[in-house]
């Protein structure tokens, strides 16, 4: 018996499953077609193995919405029994088996640092798994299970719907749904609405939006890249803003360095901060053009 329920996303299916999916996603991107994610996708995700039935146990609180909260309890208990039915020691041995090569081919810190929008989901399947599995005694450990199944019934009931989950998770979904060829082919057919998109950008711009991009599964690498773009477009606006006659231009030059030093402080780089270093772009052509 446990005394408590703790989450592990090391150990998470789920988890690492989506973040091998950002991976791959970086990869073709970088033209990468046969990374390493790909390889330990096909390796140990086949459905014939325990990690790949745990998986699509995981998918199965995904795959369905709206449900009435009888219904969503009634998938709950489904979904549980069938994970008791898992073999357990070939699970354990091919989860450690392919977190020793995340390991050995990836940084870790990096490789987990990726945002996960359904985070909260993934981790109550998580513990009720765990429990299912591993058994509890203690009230509070009970607390936590409850509340962990009542995040999964609100999430299949669409109580929780976040935009951004939904919407990751349909496209995702319908990427991951096809073979190898069609899969590749719709990421270049994304690559190539981007640019489309974004072809009136200068290539500072481009190389922006490019860093933010590649590096979903890479935030440190993106996090000093921002930082040391937005200390050096700081500094030149500053420099340039000396020479603008008008004061209330100044002032507004001002509040934009000011933005940047936020950007350059920032622990986490975000989307408002991708918007204000595009911005900063923008002003410092206009400057330079005067």
């Amino acid at each position: 018996m446990k005394s408590s329920i703790k989450h592990n996303k090391l150990r998470n299916t789920g988890i690492l499953f989506e973040l091998l999916v950002r991976q791959i996603t970086a990869d073709v991107m970088e033209n990468k077609q046969n990374g390493v994610a790909v390889k330990l996708m096909r390796e140990f995700f086949n459905s014939k193995k325990e990690l790949g039935k745990e998986l699509m146990l995981y998918r199965a609180f995904f795959n369905v919405q709206n449900l009435s909260e009888q219904k969503a309890f009634q998938l709950l208990k489904l979904v549980t029994e069938q994970r008791k039915q898992l073999d357990q020691h070939s699970l354990d041995t091919q989860k450690y088996l392919l977190i020793k090569e995340i390991k050995k081919n990836f940084d870790l810190k990096e490789f987990f640092s990726s945002r996960i929008p359904s985070y909260k989901i993934y981790a109550s399947i998580y513990k009720n798994f765990d429990a299912a599995v591993n058994g509890l005694n203690e009230v509070t450990t009970i607390e936590e299970l409850a509340s962990s199944q009542f995040t999964i019934v609100e999430h299949l009931s669409g109580k929780t719907v976040n935009k951004e989950i939904k919407e990751n998770n349909e496209l995702a979904n319908i990427i991951r749904s096809q073979d190898d060829d069609i899969r590749y082919l719709s990421y270049k057919i994304l690559i190539e609405r981007f640019n489309e998109k974004y072809k009136g950008l200068d290539e500072t711009q481009k190389k922006l939006l490019q860093e933010y991009i590649l590096n979903i599964s890479n935030t440190s690498k993106l996090k000093t890249y921002t930082q040391t773009e937005s200390r050096r477009l700081a500094k030149e606006i500053s420099q340039y803003s000396k020479k603008v006659a008008d004061k209330v231009v100044r002032i507004k030059l001002a509040e934009v360095v000011t933005q940047l030093h936020k950007v350059e402080n920032a622990t986490v780089i975000k989307e408002n901060h991708m918007t204000a270093m595009l911005i900063g772009y923008e002003i410092l052509k206009e400057l330079k053009s005067l």
